[in-house]
Order: structure tokens, then C-alpha cells, then sequence
């Protein structure tokens, strides 16, 4: 309304002006200036957003549920995250402490042919990680995308631990020299070891659409 008095009183002020004005031309070329800078201002005045209309309750039970539901299931999957870098971080120090001749082949056999049997159960309780079916169906098309990735690596990091256990079997090995044997092992792990694994899009994904604030750097961390 005050808005709608604002341009009447300034409909009513050129009606002044023109009429009173000596010369029309000077009338004329202050309408064009005018509108020019109204012009200007309409187009780089700051626009101020509307506010997102509140939620409802309902709206906000269910938005509150499906973060439960989501960190419920994050707090698993991050568990076994840290055992897929746990068994990498081993597999790495066996090779490494085989190759610097601080144990023998057949302890390094041993340790392999048990880190082999625990990355098969993580890879296989990986497998059957599947996601929540109570979330909303665009967060669970998301975690499908990040259980294929996930399963992916786990999948490549057993092979390589198998392939790895196999080439320093005793019985197997065709040679006899320590540096010869490390380097056929060092050969397969370069070889064989899976990519990294990088689900912090989808992650990120989720957490804006759930509106989720992230507590801290470290989920950041992809597997390596």
C-alpha cells in the first residue's frame, strides 16, 4: 500500500513538473535519467531471499528419524572402515619388517595366513552391510553407490592379502634368497592393491539432504 502512494505522489510530482518546466526538452531528458537510474537500481540492488518456510512438526519427527537412522548405520560402516585400514596397515608391516629381514619367511607366511582368514571375514560382514530400508529412497540410492565401492575394496584388498599369503607359502617358494622373496611379495602387493576407496560425495550428499552439521575433519578420510 505505501508503495502504491509512493508512485501516485510521484505521478503527481512530473505532472508538476511538466507543467511548469520552461522547456519540454529539459522535462524529457530528466524522465530518461530517472528512468535510467531506477533502471540500474532495479537490476543491482540486492535482492534479499525469502525465508525457507518452516517445518512442520511432522516434518521435522521425520527429518529427526531419518538422521537417526542414517548415523545409526554411518557408526557401523565406520567401524568397518577402520578394520579395512587396520588389516592394510598390518599387511604393510608384514611386507615391510620381511623386507628390512627382522622375521623370517615363515613367520611372515604365518602372519599373512591369518590376516588372509580376518580380511575375509571383514569382507565378508562388508557384503552384508546393506543399507537401512526405512531411509528415504534418494539416501538409500546413495549408500547403495557407497556399499559398491565399499565392497569393491574390500574385495581387493583380500585378493591382494591372498595372492600375497600364496607367493610366501614355504613350500611354494622358488627361491631361497630373503631379498629375492621380498621383492617378489613388494612385486604383488604393487601389483594387486586396490585403488582408493572415496565415498565422501555420496556422504556429503546425504548429510546436506538429511541437513546433517559434520562433527569433525576426520570423516573426511578416505580409505587408502
Amino acid at each position: 500500500m505505501f508503495l502504491y502512494l509512493l508512485l501516485i505522489i510521484g505521478l503527481i510530482l512530473l505532472g508538476l513538473l511538466y507543467h511548469y518546466l520552461p522547456s519540454k526538452r529539459i522535462f524529457f531528458f530528466f524522465c530518461l535519467t530517472l528512468l535510467a537510474a531506477g533502471s540500474i537500481a532495479f537490476f543491482f540492488w540486492p535482492v534479499k531471499a525469502p525465508e525457507p518456510a518452516a517445518m512442520t512438526e511432522e516434518e521435522l519427527n521425520y527429518q529427526t528419524e531419518q538422521q537417526q537412522i542414517f548415523a545409526t548405520w554411518y557408526a557401523s560402516y565406520q567401524k568397518d572402515l577402520s578394520e579395512l585400514d587396520r588389516n592394510w596397515q598390518w599387511y604393510h608391516n608384514i611386507l615391510e619388517n620381511f623386507k628390512e629381514d627382522n622375521i623370517s619367511i615363515q613367520t611372515t607366511y604365518v602372519r599373512l595366513k591369518q590376516l588372509e582368514q580376518d580380511s575375509q571375514l571383514l569382507r565378508d560382514r562388508i557384503n552384508h552391510h546393506a543399507p537401512p530400508l526405512a531411509l528415504n529412497d534418494g539416501c538409500y540410492d546413495l549408500l547403495i553407490e557407497v556399499m559398491k565401492k565399499t565392497n569393491a575394496y574390500a574385495e581387493a584388498q583380500y585378493r591382494t592379502i591372498a595372492l600375497t599369503k600364496a607367493a610366501a607359502d614355504p613350500a611354494n617358494l622358488r627361491t631361497t634368497d630373503q631379498a629375492e622373496q621380498s621383492r617378489m611379495l613388494q612385486a604383488i602387493m604393487i601389483r594387486e592393491q586396490p585403488v582408493g576407496l572415496y565415498t565422501a560425495k555420496e556422504i556429503a550428499a546425504i548429510r546436506d539432504y538429511l541437513d546433517i552439521q559434520q562433527d569433525t575433519p576426520a570423516e573426511n578420510k578416505e580409505t587408502k
